[in-house]
């Protein structure tokens, strides 16, 4: 009997700690407040007329909706990209938007005293993963950044305080039906960290197209130790020799990929297109040392790995 209630007892405490572990706020989307913008915010998300700047905030488009086209639920965000000469691409944070003229000086960041824009995340997942559809315009491609930090972090931004970073870059195609993402956790520190900061997007940034949409739903840290990235640690071979940055996808489907290689503020520093099964290399001797994250990418496959570069 000791023995039956000594076991049960052990199952619950693993099955609470499961349930226990943090996840993101309103990550399904179901959840929306009027934020006195002219149509309601996700609970717990932001957008660019919710602005530290409320000269900004006026004159900001909207470039979000509450979507009923759901993965589950009722509802999902949908994202898009709007504007003209300017154009204001389709985004939505965790945090608080910075907005400045020209665009590429604005940024998001963590504001350590309003809880409105800030998550706290004191654990270490494994990945990021969710579910998405896509439509872009041209060769435009939709984003989804997540950064772990502790104190006061922004996006883009120094790497201070960065403990680890998720990044993922939707289909430059469109994509139709509810489709899984993951994206794994870049671990820059053993530290733990405070909080995490995200971004999703319609568009590439301030070289985003006009008209691009994206719909994102059921977003959440996965937390396995058998990681995402051990596909990557096994096939997608990376290293640094003599100053060069020579890696391998280690393959016989001769697949066409995309290298990228990316610093920790998921700035593109470089691109290149692969084949499976080909040694490259890439002199990095004019690059600035840091910690960089390498991605191999097509249609059906992500490989991730990080290198610091010295």
């Amino acid at each position: 009997m000791k023995a039956t209630t000594l076991a049960l007892f052990t199952t619950l405490i693993v099955v609470n700690s499961l349930f226990c572990q943090q996840q993101i706020q309103n990550p399904g989307f179901e959840e929306w407040e009027d934020a006195g913008t002219v149509v309601d915010e996700p609970t717990n998300w932001s957008s660019i007329k919710t602005s530290d700047d409320i000269f900004y905030n006026n004159l900001a488009p909207v470039v979000w909706e509450q979507s009923n086209d759901a993965h589950s639920g009722a509802y999902s965000l949908g994202l898009f990209n709007v504007g003209s000469l300017v154009i204001a691409t389709g985004m939505i944070t965790n945090g608080r938007v910075h907005t400045q003229l020209p665009a590429d000086s604005s940024y998001v960041f963590t504001d350590l005293y309003d809880e409105r824009w800030h998550s706290t995340l004191t654990e270490r997942p494994d990945s990021v993963a969710g579910w998405f559809k896509c439509n872009p315009s041209g060769s435009d491609f939709g984003t989804v950044k997540f950064l772990l930090h502790t104190g006061y972090a922004q996006l883009p931004g120094d790497e201070t305080n960065h403990i680890a970073m998720a990044y993922y870059e939707l289909p430059s195609e469109e994509i139709t039906q509810w489709t899984r993402f993951s994206a794994p956790f870049i671990y820059s520190s053993n530290n733990n960290p405070e909080y995490y900061l995200s971004v999703l997007t319609s568009g590439n940034g301030t070289q985003a197209v006009i008209g691009s949409t994206a719909l994102f739903d059921d977003l959440e840290f996965i937390y396995n130790e058998n990681s995402v990235a051990e596909l990557s640690e096994n096939q997608f071979k990376v290293r640094i020799v003599n100053n060069n940055l020579d890696f391998i996808i280690e393959s016989n489907n001769n697949e066409l990929y995309e290298f990228k290689l990316i610093d920790v503020n998921g700035r593109i520093i470089l691109t290149k297109q692969i084949n499976a099964g080909e040694n490259n290399s890439i002199n990095i001797s004019e690059f600035q040392s840091g910690l960089y994250i390498v991605i191999a990418v097509n249609p059906r496959k992500t490989f991730t790995k990080k290198v610091l570069i010295n």
